[in-house]
């Protein structure tokens, strides 16, 4: 069974991802958090993704010759765009190669890259049925953390179990499609 390490900004986006793992097939034991942290603890930002992204892709071209493991990167694209999110973390591994625009990643490999745009609030907003837009912030900051987990939770099924298996329909936000897009490269099926 593929174990899957994910580097994400913080719980909400962890337990999105593994929720979503997990109704896809995946043991919750086979997803580990980056950095693995103790406890429900995932406090990354934009700066500490930047700082790891290649660290993981260095260690998963070294573990991949031995074993089956892919990689979710999630980063918020705030107030940029997907593509601007994604040539951030190509120049942390290559400076020159990124300000060229190459992908880091090789055709080959399970790596994916989440954005969502404005962030992961867009998202759940969207999968619990309501109209978004991906510049506006849809966070909820009334929520306690348990809350915030099950938003995410739930959110997760919802997208795994009813809205992925019809297909994701033209009101869906762009950086939730190119999402699905980069679950392609995980080959999970």
């Amino acid at each position: 069974m593929t174990k899957v390490t994910i580097l994400c900004e913080d719980i909400d986006q962890e337990r999105f991802i593994r929720q979503y793992l997990i109704c896809r097939g995946f043991l919750d034991r086979n997803i580990i958090p980056f950095p693995n942290t103790k406890g429900l603890k995932v406090e990354n930002n934009n700066a500490s993704i930047l700082k790891h992204y290649p660290k993981i892709l260095k260690s998963y071209r070294i573990k991949k010759k031995s074993q089956d493991i892919a990689v979710i990167v999630m980063i918020d694209a705030d107030d940029k765009t997907i593509d601007e999110r994604i040539r951030s973390l190509n120049i942390a591994v290559n400076k020159d190669e990124g300000e060229r625009n190459k992908d880091m990643r090789l055709p080959n490999e399970k790596i994916a890259i989440f954005v969502p745009a404005r962030n992961i609030e867009t998202w759940f907003s969207y999968i619990n049925g309501k109209d978004v837009n991906e510049e506006d912030d849809y966070k909820n900051k009334t929520l306690n953390t348990t809350e915030r987990i099950t938003l995410a939770k739930t959110s997760a099924e919802k997208l795994a179990l009813d809205i992925c298996p019809q297909g994701l329909d033209e009101n869906t936000p762009a950086s939730l499609h190119h999402a699905c897009n980069e679950l392609q490269r995980l080959q999970l099926d």
